[in-house]
């Protein structure tokens, strides 16, 4: 499961990034953007709650709690219409999709060396 929530984590940082050097928002049409941001929310809920909070005294547990709730909060904002983003969360975006990246590298890296 970990190979797929690390997809999920690199997928939600290539379409809800908005930098002009990455991100895939602009260009994408609205349906795939709410399709990505319920898978989004759907991986970011398992890892959050099923995953960390049963393993919250554990390193993976802390990993999957905060990746899960960067996962939920860009699935959230890719799924709204751009005009119904709440500004709050909306400003947050950047530094989300940077924390996010960090977390979907290191899941890679650690399954590649698996």
């Amino acid at each position: 499961m970990g190979t797929v929530v690390a997809v999920c984590m690199m997928l939600t940082v290539l379409f809800a990034s908005r930098f002009p050097w990455l991100g895939l928002n602009k260009v994408s049409p609205p349906w795939l953007l709410r399709i990505l941001g319920v898978i989004a929310v759907a991986a970011g809920l398992w890892n959050a709650l099923w995953y960390g909070l049963r393993h919250l005294g554990e390193f993976w547990g802390h990993m999957a709690l905060g990746s899960g709730v960067l996962l939920v909060l860009l699935g959230v904002l890719l799924y709204l219409p751009a005009s119904e983003q709440p500004k709050k969360l909306n400003n947050l975006r950047p530094f989300a999709v940077v924390a996010l990246l960090a977390f979907g590298l290191y899941y890679g890296w650690t399954l590649y060396r698996l």
